[in-house]
């Protein structure tokens, strides 16, 4: 595991305490057009290609298993977040099902800290339900593979759907890069279901290397409205310039209570079977 600084230019991955990578590698191969024209390549791809190039033989696009790495969080034993594959997506399409049901036994085994998962494939997400207590499932925004805003706003829709059947004590949103005007897509959505699927919001710029590309203030201003609305705890990424600052963080600090859990689970239950 990578602990995470947050002290000057250094501070990593702010919205955790450490990075755990027991599946490493990724296939959905994402690639971002900026506002100056120039192809972005996702930052785990360049760090594999590059400072730990040694740890990656057969290249990022390639699927690594790394048992040795499977129980390292029980040996750190104070109360962390630990965010799980920032050198992956654990629930790709490519990684076998066992290998995620062994990552998120121990998770369970590992009750005292909050594990923050983070995927690109939402359709997945509902076959692992009930997620662990102790485990938020994130959703990133749509992005790479050249998306037009309009693709991404359909898929965006889509992902709703799919993060609508997931069973968690909390779900959340990566909403970095903030691309398009996302908020407008969530307003849509709220207008036909009357609800948000997800406890918390990331927020971040777009990046290409040391290059940073603002969003739009409108889109931060409707996005900020939406959540606002339906009281979602935001965290800005150290790259978003805007102020008000907020780092927040979902309510209930590392682990729900039983009784929350139990009504929660049962209210997600219900949402899912009437979702379409």
């Amino acid at each position: 595991m990578n602990k995470q600084q947050r002290n000057g230019n250094g501070r990593g991955i702010e919205w955790t305490d450490w990075t755990w990578n027991p599946t490493a590698g990724c296939l959905h191969g994402c690639t971002w057009r900026m506002p100056d024209g120039s192809i972005a390549e996702c930052y785990a791809k360049k760090i594999a290609e590059g400072l730990a190039k040694g740890a990656y033989p057969l290249g990022f696009e390639h699927h690594y298993w790394r048992e040795h790495a499977l129980y390292a969080p029980l040996n750190e034993k104070t109360p962390s977040k630990i965010f799980v594959g920032s050198m992956a997506d654990l629930f790709g399409h490519w990684v076998p099902e066992e290998q995620i049901r062994q990552v998120l036994g121990v998770m369970e085994q590992a009750h005292w800290h909050t594990f923050q998962t983070l995927s690109k494939y939402p359709v997945r997400l509902p076959e692992f339900n009930p997620f662990p207590q102790n485990v938020w499932v994130g959703v990133s925004l749509p992005a790479g593979h050249l998306l037009s805003q309009a693709g991404a706003s359909r898929a965006l829709k889509a992902y709703l759907r799919q993060m609508a059947g997931i069973r968690a004590s909390v779900r959340y949103m990566s909403i970095e890069p903030l691309w398009f005007d996302a908020g407008e897509v969530l307003d849509e959505w709220i207008e036909e279901r009357g609800f948000l699927p997800f406890e918390w919001a990331i927020v971040g710029a777009a990046t290409n290397g040391a290059k940073t590309f603002q969003p739009k203030p409108a889109w931060v201003i409707n996005l900020l409205n939406v959540l606002g609305e339906h009281s979602i705890p935001v965290f800005f990424k150290g790259n978003l310039e805007w102020s008000p600052w907020r780092e927040e963080f979902p309510i209930g600090g590392f682990a729900e209570s039983a009784t929350y859990w139990k009504e929660l689970t049962s209210s997600r239950r219900v949402i899912a079977e009437t979702a379409p």
